[in-house]
């Protein structure tokens, strides 16, 4: 469960206010805002990066403040930007995985057949396709097995085919009780992920919706009615 109770982080530009959000045990919210800093915001604050704010982010029960070591083991961040360094060869990003997670070698072995790692193993991530990239990280993910996964538009500008994967994948892990939050700006992917979306403006959430009642809707209304600022 992941579980976001009056968090309070006001700047010089109000970015989050009196935020309540709890995701279930074997739920997808989508929270949706025009304001990439009220994102890197919140990524920040479950990352630990971040603690300047009042209110409760729980995981599971625990506090992301005073758990921190349990909640790091419990939670998986995923975004699609390039974090890691340019130069570093696909190889040994797998290999730092595969130590830090403690992960069996007949586990990773599936992982090496699936994404034919052989191929891929010495070459420097900057020479990777973005979706080979993303790929390999969601599926690296994955193997950790936690009950708590936080995307950052991890689908945006990606293809039909790795969305779709990507949406099995989603209700795949629903059924596995997996909580998952996705934070993006998407409104026409947002319901086909989520079972509930959330749109924020100014530091306020708004609106929240349900999936099949959004599919319902103009979705380019909401866009500009909620996301078209920038």
């Amino acid at each position: 469960m992941i579980e976001i109770k009056n968090l309070d982080l006001k700047k010089k530009i109000p970015e989050i206010s009196k935020l309540d959000i709890q995701i279930r045990d074997g739920e997808s919210y989508v929270l949706l805002s025009s304001r990439d800093t009220t994102i890197d915001h919140l990524v920040n604050i479950f990352a630990g990066v971040e603690q300047d704010f009042t209110g409760e982010v729980r995981l599971d029960d625990a506090d992301i403040c005073s758990n921190r070591d349990r909640c790091r083991k419990n939670i998986v961040l995923l975004s699609a930007g390039r974090e890691w360094p340019p130069d570093m060869k696909t190889g040994t990003v797998v290999s730092f995985f595969k130590r830090s997670m403690d992960i069996p070698e007949e586990e990773f072995e599936g992982l090496y057949i699936e994404l034919n790692i052989d191929r891929l193993y010495h070459r420097k991530i900057s020479e990777l396709e973005e979706v080979e990239w993303r790929k390999i990280l969601f599926a690296l993910a994955r193997l950790k097995k936690s009950r708590n996964y936080i995307f950052r538009d991890f689908a945006g500008g990606m293809p039909l085919d790795f969305n779709l994967d990507f949406k099995k994948r989603i209700s795949r892990m629903k059924k596995q009780g997996c909580s998952i939050l996705y934070l993006s700006d998407d409104v026409f992917f947002a319901p086909e992920i989520g079972d509930r979306i959330g749109f924020m403006e100014k530091g306020k959430l708004l609106l929240e919706l349900t999936a099949s009642k959004m599919k319902k809707m103009d979705l380019k209304e909401l866009y500009f009615q909620f996301l078209s600022e920038r």
